[in-house]
């Protein structure tokens, strides 16, 4: 258990590794800290901390860097407290940003990404938001020839969907139009399971139009999409962390072949909560130098994606936080837009 003085020298220790990325001196905590004690007090507390896990000296005379017990104290402190750095019109610049674009949720994804990799100089990922179930938002039919016809599908979520179909007989464009105006009033909104499950008197052209439909929504319900946006891996590797490192590489090859992404979003938490995972909580030792700070956006049971951070583990948590949970707040806008707008 810390004592009050212990909690403010290892806050000052870690607010200051994140911003210099150099040991912390014992004379640079009281200066830091304004706790009105003498030096020999701050250094005796200081090997406290460093006793007890929460920070180390990488040489014997140099000052502290933080461990991740440090970070983790750190941290639960301000999950609890929920600071907010993120300036009201830096708030407002964003969502202004994100309703310019034309109910597009694959551009959503994209711009979310790349705007919160800016607010905090890291590598971003935003996740397509996923339906539960593929429901019908907008149907259209094409005439190609007179065997031939294309059926688009604007899924709720906003996919666009083609299928050509062959037809045993010719058709015309009076009668296409017919169909399709019947059928978008009356699938509108519906899963395959709810199309099922409807009785619906139909001409072949329209049956044929139907079981498409369902044929669509069968394969978009079974794709396993993982759609992402990745921003800011310059950011990234811009950090003293890894300049000339190894760790460069590794980082690197993780983003292309997609199992640093897999790792990151694997840690989503349930709910609208903000997960952070630091160093060596992570799965994996590739990881271990790094922290994941993450957090889910949507409507439960309609469309869920995943909106996450990346960094050293020196990153600014408070700020990175903050980030995190705007931007899920202002993606989960935007789904209920969709869906309930």
């Amino acid at each position: 258990m810390l004592t009050e003085r212990q909690e403010i020298i290892l806050k000052v220790i870690v607010e200051d590794y994140t911003r210099t990325a150099a040991p912390i001196s014992s004379e640079t905590v009281a200066r830091s800290s304004g706790l009105s004690v003498s030096s020999a007090t701050i250094r005796n507390d200081v090997g406290a901390l460093r006793e007890a896990g929460y920070i180390s000296h990488p040489h014997s005379s140099a000052g502290s860097v933080p461990l991740d017990k440090a970070y983790r104290f750190y941290v639960e402190a301000l999950l609890a407290a929920e600071p907010d750095p993120i300036p009201p019109s830096v708030r407002q610049s964003v969502r202004r940003q994100l309703s310019e674009i034309e109910r597009d949720m694959d551009e959503w994804a994209n711009v979310s990404a790349a705007v919160l990799s800016k607010l905090v100089g890291n590598l971003a990922i935003t996740t397509f938001p996923k339906a539960k179930e593929s429901r019908v938002r907008h149907l259209d039919v094409v005439y190609m020839q007179d065997f031939v016809i294309m059926l688009i599908i604007v899924l709720e979520q906003t996919r666009l969907r083609r299928q050509l179909i062959r037809l045993d007989t010719p058709t015309d464009l009076t009668e296409i139009e017919g169909s399709a105006s019947r059928l978008r009033g009356n699938l509108k909104g519906l899963s395959r399971s709810e199309i099922e499950s409807r009785e619906m008197i139909l001409s072949p052209l329209e049956r044929e139009l139907v079981n498409a439909t369902m044929s669509v929504l069968r394969e978009e319900d079974k794709a396993d999409y993982r759609d992402h946006y990745v921003d800011g891996l310059r950011n990234l590797l811009s950090q003293p962390e890894f300049v000339e490192n190894d760790m460069t590489r590794a980082i690197v090859e993780g983003i292309e072949d997609g199992s640093l992404v897999e790792a990151i979003l694997g840690e989503t938490p349930d709910g609208d909560v903000v997960r952070v995972i630091i160093g060596q909580e992570n799965r994996g030792d590739m990881l271990w130098p790094l922290s994941i700070v993450v957090s889910r956006y949507g409507i439960p049971n309609e469309a869920m994606g995943s909106v996450g951070v990346l960094g050293p583990t020196r990153m600014e948590y408070s700020r990175t936080i903050s980030g995190v949970r705007f931007v899920s707040s202002a993606m989960s806008d935007l789904v209920d837009s969709v869906y309930m707008g």
